[in-house]
């Protein structure tokens, strides 16, 4: 019990204390890493395994690849071209972003390989257009972990098979209606608290919004407005869409398909290496990875644990639901929804439905899956951390800036799985039976 409340003293610890002297999140982490986990008898080993060597490498891939799209101008032509399209209907923008994201995800690729297309979109694209970038990642976010919950989709076929491993078999159409439902009410949430609908065109892209590097100079357009594409530009859009198409399209690892890319940019000089390379945002991978690596020894001296369990305390018939959602929320801020939240929680949720009489059990699955999703706008989940370094790499915020940001996706998630909470509490879900 100690070493639960230390661990989690840590962890926010580590938070408050970077954001207060605004100093790197991640390397207060790391720092507080190797003592919290010899404090706790885990080994070098142990300490070095919540390294997320994979998120690590999808974000340097995809950093690297659109920082030479940057630097050549590309992602620039890209998104004014993209902002001509929507003409002074820009607060519809942020809406289609989450519808495209929807749908995309529910025909089958799911959240992870969706999101971050659409967030590697929807960040440059909002600083060109003046708007604010973590609403258009968040509604980028929120479309695709929504749609992921679809029957043919990667949550929805593993919520499937666990529910069949329980011999609950036929819900997996009642469950996408519900999590839709209440993923779609945690979107109108963002888009009302961010105020989407007084958005409004800029007259005219500024400097301070302006998305290339200084080498690209102004865009270049013709008489009538349209935008002219440099051949290098034209070469590097048509590998941005050969990207899409092999993300979206084929399920290929986004981060092993962007390091090759770039690497094919590099050969035939379609982008400067050395500046590409300083336009990564690093000390936001360092923020990421330092974070992740604490929170990991956090949940292995069982720190995450002891907040279930309080949280599973209070629970009764009419609670049951938004608790185990509740639950879900925070234990996917630590760690992988699909590979450890659902897995954990939702075998348990016969038992938990059996023991609190009259508890729906589609209720507290539903809730569980969209609260776990929802989370995903944190920026230590794949989705809010490429907003974050996206977001760093378009503006060359610095760590001030940084940690606001942080800490704007965090409470922005915190909002949305409290949304759920109280959506479920309230009876919203009471459809599902």
């Amino acid at each position: 019990m100690t070493m639960q409340i230390i661990s989690l003293l840590c962890l926010v610890g580590a938070i408050v204390f970077g954001f207060v002297r605004k100093t790197n999140v991640g390397i207060v982490s790391l720092g507080l890493s190797m003592a919290l986990g010899m404090l706790g008898g885990m080994s070098a080993g142990d300490i070095y395994g919540g390294f997320p060597y994979k998120l690590f490498l999808t974000l340097l891939g995809t950093m690297f690849f659109f920082s030479l799209l940057q630097e050549n101008g590309t992602l620039q032509k890209v998104s004014e071209w993209l902002t001509g399209l929507c003409g002074d209907k820009i607060f519809l923008v942020p809406i289609l972003i989450y519808v495209i994201s929807f749908l995309l995800s529910a025909a089958g690729p799911g959240a992870i390989s969706v999101q971050t297309v659409m967030v590697l979109f929807a960040v440059p694209m909002a600083l060109h257009m003046g708007i604010n970038p973590v609403l258009m990642g968040a509604m980028a976010i929120l479309g695709a972990v929504g749609g992921t919950a679809s029957p043919i989709a990667l949550t929805g076929i593993i919520v499937d098979e666990l529910l069949a491993d329980m011999g609950i078999t036929g819900q997996g159409m009642k469950i996408f209606i519900g999590v839709s439902v209440a993923n779609l009410a945690c979107a109108v949430v963002t888009y009302l608290v961010f105020r989407g609908w007084k958005m409004k065109a800029p007259a005219a892209v500024t400097a301070d919004n302006a998305i290339a590097a200084d080498s690209a100079g102004p865009a270049d357009t013709g008489k009538k407005g349209k935008v002219q594409f440099e051949k290098k530009q034209l070469i590097s859009t048509l590998m941005l869409l050969i990207m899409v198409v092999l993300v979206v399209g084929f399920s290929y690892d986004i981060g092993l398909v962007c390091l090759t890319l770039a690497f094919i940019m590099i050969i035939f000089r379609l982008g400067n290496e050395q500046k590409a390379l300083k336009l990564i945002p690093w000390g936001t991978l360092i923020l990421i990875v330092g974070v992740s690596v604490l929170m990991n020894i956090t949940q292995k001296l069982g720190g995450i644990d002891l907040l279930a369990d309080i949280l599973a305390s209070m629970m009764n018939k009419r609670t049951a639901a938004p608790l185990m959602g509740l639950t879900g929320g925070i234990m996917s801020w630590f760690s992988s929804a699909n590979g450890v939240v659902f897995p954990t929680l939702i075998p348990a949720v016969p038992s938990i439905a059996e023991q609190v009489g009259g508890a729906s059990l589609l209720q507290m699955v539903v809730a569980i899956v969209c609260s776990a999703t929802v989370a995903g706008i944190s920026p230590l989940s794949t989705g809010g951390s490429i907003v974050l370094a996206s977001y760093a790499q378009e503006t060359d915020a610095d760590e001030k800036e940084q940690s606001s940001i942080f800490i704007r996706l965090f409470g922005l998630s915190a909002l949305c799985v409290a949304t759920v909470f109280v959506l479920t509490l309230v009876g919203l879900l009471s459809f599902l039976g």
